[in-house]
């Protein structure tokens, strides 16, 4: 019976979690390239983005400018500012390679939706003249949000992972829900936007893995405690921005009425942001970016 040694099993580790964030990569940027096709290139993809947008119909301005409010609060400034807030947080850490790999996944991310939005060209399928009829694929704001997100939990030890995912999830959920809600964005676009930062966060972790192993995660990696979030999350973030957006208590209660396809995509992206976050930390299970550099060659 042949025998495994530390070093076999490091290298096996290694090459299980390199090959499995590789495919998340792959299949992030399958999604997105679909996703482009079917939303912005096809009449049936055109009609229902265009649906969501006209399912909901304000009664009150002061409900739509609380949302426009709150995503006026993502600029260049702010995310320069939280990008070195998650990068100092590496770096108080002693972990220069984590802030690195957060700042390319930040950066990387939003280059990427800026210039796949230029290159992408919306045609003119179904007339609306309602709706700006250009390419809004994929949501900046959104992909603002999930970056910071996803970026966080590459920097945190093992143990707040969860923790981390959760906030993650309400902020990057919250933000791609709100794009739809104040008018501002497709539900494709923020759905993209999350295909996005997938590419960049799985990429950029599996080159981690490779260059420096596994490791051996020294503290337990509180699972039950993100499936808990995931679901506090999906129920009390859907809950907030449906009642924060459509309720004003302004001169009176004013209720906004809510079309179905409007309700049906902001509860597909509120579970694609909180999914997305889960699948983040399950994918880095058992594996501690802290690891020092390996010398163990990867066995294919």
């Amino acid at each position: 019976m042949p025998t495994t040694t530390p070093a076999l099993r490091a290298a096996d580790a290694r090459r299980r979690a390199v090959t499995r964030l590789g495919i998340a990569a792959i299949v992030s940027a399958v999604l997105l390239v679909a996703l482009a096709a079917f939303f912005v290139g096809t009449r049936t993809g055109q009609r229902i983005d265009n649906a969501a947008l006209r399912g909901r119909v304000v009664e009150h301005p002061r409900v739509a400018a609380r949302s426009n409010d709150l995503l006026r609060t993502i600029s260049v400034g702010s995310l320069a500012f939280l990008g070195a807030s998650i990068m100092t947080v590496a770096l108080f850490r002693g972990r220069l390679h984590l802030a690195l790999a957060a700042g390319a996944v930040i950066v990387g991310s939003n280059v990427t939706t800026q210039v796949f939005k230029m290159l992408v060209h919306r045609p003119s399928l179904i007339t609306d003249p309602a709706i700006i009829d250009v390419n809004t694929l994929p949501s900046g704001h959104s992909t603002v949000a999930a970056s910071l997100a996803a970026a966080l939990v590459l920097v945190v030890p093992v143990r707040m992972r969860p923790l981390a995912a959760t906030l993650g999830a309400l902020y990057g959920a919250g933000m791609a829900a709100m794009t739809l809600s104040a008018g501002w964005h497709r539900p494709s676009d923020a759905v993209a936007a999350f295909a996005v930062v997938g590419i960049w966060v799985f990429g950029v972790a599996a080159l981690l893995v490779l260059w420096r192993g596994t490791g051996e995660p020294r503290a337990h990696e509180g699972l039950p405690g993100l499936v808990i979030g995931a679901v506090l999350v999906l129920g009390a973030a859907f809950a907030a921005i449906v009642v924060g957006v459509t309720i004003s208590a302004a001169d009176g209660v004013q209720f906004v009425r809510l079309g179905l396809a409007y309700v049906s995509a902001l509860a597909s992206i509120v579970v694609v942001g909180v999914g997305f976050m889960v699948v983040e930390v399950l994918l880095l299970r058992g594996v501690s970016l802290d690891a020092p550099r390996g010398r163990v060659p990867l066995r294919v």
